[in-house]
């Protein structure tokens, strides 16, 4: 079996989920995947043998920050593309059949299921919402965008299977849909050896913020170093770090382990941060996030678990969440939530 996998560039959530899937197939399974993400992003997700090729065929959202959408450029993109992915199809049914794929998966790139028809390949598509949820959001300010969107939706359904990734949007325009539970990443405590690389007191708190790629500018992270008995972890780095925010090397931590030795996370509500603070069993500060059809059916979920405190972007901003920190961590750790999502994924698609 030759899988190939085509994944959204739209930031690395998609992709970390995607890779938790692969990485759980049988040795003898060949995947392929087919992406804008960086294969540096997949040698270090990935835990066997893969092949990487670069290809850009959706855009997702542009975004102006962590949190921010521009919708005009978002809508005006995807057109292009859309466009351009009409007179590439048949090159890349070619590749595909050079390839020797068997079976195509999405994530939730619209165009792999025109590939995968035409093409006469089994697929699957795999996700929580699609780009169709997101985009009709939208086309009150997309003149003329409504042929690409019942286009998303007729490529959607062109799919074998739709595996819908709890907590998942209704898409109640797919046909074939089976719902699965959380798909994620669950890390191992290395607090002490996080508190040794950075040189700190092993019973301090910490904070692990997560903004996303994308990032915010315009936040007040100096007034970080007025809690001195926080420490502050973050895959990236910001203006004005006090002595207490560390900015943490991949090769040294894995992110799921850092997400499981952190007393709180801070970040956008995506469904990468969302499953894996809830199979870790942490809790999080979230920002409220607007224009984005996927965070009311998240926020839904994370109020039902318990673990989650929202604030504004202007709090964010400011920093006013510092004051609610120790009051937060002194509740009841939130328990890690127990899923079968990544077998289930793995049997549909072995039989698929």
């Amino acid at each position: 079996m030759h899988i190939l996998y085509y994944i959204t560039g739209h930031g690395y959530g998609h992709g970390v989920r995607s890779t938790v899937i692969a990485n759980a197939l049988p040795s003898n399974v060949d995947v392929t995947f087919r992406t804008s993400l960086p294969e540096s992003f997949f040698m270090d997700e990935m835990r066997r043998d893969f092949s990487w090729y670069e290809g850009t065929f959706d855009c997702g959202c542009v975004q102006v920050d962590g949190v921010t959408v521009n919708v005009e450029q978002t809508l005006a993109s995807y057109r292009r593309i859309a466009d351009r992915n009409r007179t590439l199809i048949d090159r890349e049914v070619e590749w595909c059949l050079k390839q020797r794929v068997t079976c195509i998966l999405g994530d939730i790139t619209p165009f792999a299921f025109d590939v995968a028809d035409k093409a006469r390949l089994p697929s699957i598509a795999l996700s929580n919402f699609t780009w169709y949820d997101i985009y009709r959001e939208y086309l009150a300010d997309g003149d003329g965008f409504k042929p690409y969107l019942d286009e998303i939706a007729a490529q959607y359904n062109k799919a074998d299977l739709f595996l819908s990734m709890f907590p998942a949007n209704p898409m109640e325009y797919i046909k074939k849909k089976k719902n699965v539970s959380l798909i994620g990443r669950k890390g191992t405590l290395v607090r002490e050896q996080i508190a040794k690389r950075y040189g700190f007191n092993e019973k301090k708190k910490i904070a692990l913020i997560y903004i996303g790629c994308y990032g915010l500018n315009n936040v007040s992270w100096e007034r970080l170093g007025r809690l001195s008995d926080w420490e502050f972890l973050s895959l990236y780095d910001v203006a004005n770090r006090p002595s207490n925010f560390h900015v943490v090397n991949k090769k040294w931590f894995r992110y799921e382990d850092l997400m499981a030795s952190a007393d709180i996370v801070i970040s956008k509500p995506g469904y990468g941060v969302v499953s894996e603070c809830f199979l870790n069993g942490t809790p999080f500060f979230y920002i409220h996030r607007m224009n984005f059809a996927e965070y009311p059916v998240l926020k839904a979920a994370i109020d039902a678990w318990g673990g989650g405190y929202q604030i504004s972007e202007k709090e964010l901003s400011s920093c006013e969440w510092i004051d609610r920190l120790n009051s937060i961590i002194r509740r009841e750790k939130p328990c890690p939530v127990e899923t079968d999502g990544v077998e289930v994924c793995v049997k549909e698609i072995l039989s698929i």
